[in-house]
């Protein structure tokens, strides 16, 4: 386009410089890992990855069609993924420990996947007033619920909740919220035994840092985790699984033997059933990549500097889709834009207890994002906006 227009095209917006930021501050922790190959591998297959879709979205995305056409395309697809998974799970072709994980290759990922979308579908919902398309959007909305059900995700359970508590509040939709509520209210009686247990322990507060059923690794890994920032608080370990699976593993047993100290050693009949354990365990715990929360994994991985660059990228995020949002005109984008805020809210909510700074979560997070700033970019988000009448392309131009 550059070049056959012959000038520059690069569209400015408010993460750019963000954005580059964060990959300068990721290229220090990786010359300073101690596998610097993985970690200018995962910069240029990953983190890359992730702003070139933003880039070539944002420049070359220039009507409301297309990004109606992609809206609806993305949800289409995270249908169709959900019905194979809902398959899938009763024919035993799409399930893992038990759970849902359809075209994925662990819960936690598809649970993600639909947490992003299933907020836009809701809002537009509430936009479109033709029959099909409120049709296919409940549809789309019942196969994705349960389908996110099946996954027994507590997490993906607790976000979706506080998007849809979101939604409510800033449509001013006290019957969304009421339905919402009902609906969990009723799931308590027609599910299996097994999914409200598991849910139940959502509710547990005071357990959640002593039992193992409730954060597994995630409490140690979390402990590992402070202790490596306390050891490399300025530039990290530098990214890539390898570099903190390797790293993990040292900080484990130390915390580990620390532990058995202070707690004394177990008694000798115990010593069999800890064992067994620890043999179960080994395997997931060998191949653990990341934290297990966000903001602990960017800052192990490219310290404190690294930190405050994401979190400067993401609290701009926030605010251009917040401060849009709020300043649209009733409207297509005005309820774009609040699914995708909601959506936001959901994956950030993921970010407590997971990370969704890798593939394939991050490629779909970086797509919403896109949309996002295409539509603040070239949508009338300032316009008076009638259903079914066309705009001008001159003030469908947003600047």
């Amino acid at each position: 386009m550059m070049i056959s227009e012959g000038k520059m095209l690069f569209t400015k917006t408010l993460i750019n410089i963000p954005i580059f930021s964060f990959l300068l501050c990721s290229l220090a922790a990786s010359f300073y890992s101690a596998h610097i190959k993985n970690s200018l591998e995962t910069i240029l297959h990953n983190y890359l990855t992730y702003f070139i879709i933003f880039f070539c979205m944002i420049n070359t995305i220039r009507s409301r069609e297309q990004i109606n056409r992609i809206v609806k395309a993305m949800l289409i697809t995270c249908g169709l993924v959900c019905a194979y998974g809902v398959y899938g799970y009763y024919t035993g072709i799409a399930i893992r420990d038990e759970r849902l994980v359809a075209t994925f290759e662990y819960h936690s990922r598809i649970a993600k996947y639909i947490s992003l979308l299933l907020p836009i579908a809701v809002c537009l919902f509430f936009w479109y007033k033709d029959k099909l398309s409120r049709l296919s959007l409940s549809l789309f909305v019942i196969l994705c619920s349960f389908s996110l059900v099946l996954t027994m995700n507590r997490t993906s359970w607790v976000a979706i909740f506080i998007a849809m508590i979101f939604i409510g509040f800033a449509t001013q939709k006290k019957l969304l919220m009421a339905v919402f509520i009902g609906v969990c209210g009723l799931l308590i009686f027609i599910l299996p035994s097994k999914f409200i247990t598991h849910a139940t322990t959502i509710t547990q507060v005071n357990k959640f840092f002593t039992s193992k059923e409730i954060l597994g690794e995630r409490l140690l890994c979390w402990k590992s985790s402070i202790a490596i920032i306390k050891d490399h608080p300025v530039l990290g370990i530098g990214p890539g699984k390898k570099n903190f699976r390797d790293v993990y593993q040292q900080y484990r047993k130390k915390i580990k033997a620390t532990e058995k100290q202070l707690k004394g050693e177990k008694a000798p009949e115990q010593h069999q059933e800890m064992k067994t354990q620890k043999k179960d365990r080994a395997r997931k715990v060998a191949s653990l990549s990341h934290a297990h929360n966000i903001f602990l994994h960017v800052w192990v991985e490219t310290g404190i500097v690294g930190l405050l660059s994401f979190l400067w990228l993401f609290a701009t995020i926030f605010y251009a889709a917040i401060k849009s949002w709020r300043v649209s005109r009733v409207g297509y984008e005005k309820m774009l834009l609040l699914g995708i805020t909601a959506s936001l809210i959901a994956i950030f909510s993921h970010g407590l207890t997971d990370s969704f700074w890798k593939k394939p979560d991050a490629l779909f997070l970086w797509y919403i994002i896109s949309i996002l700033f295409v539509a603040i970019h070239r949508m009338p988000i300032t316009s008076k906006d009638t259903r079914g009448k066309r705009i001008s392309e001159e003030d469908a131009s947003y600047h």
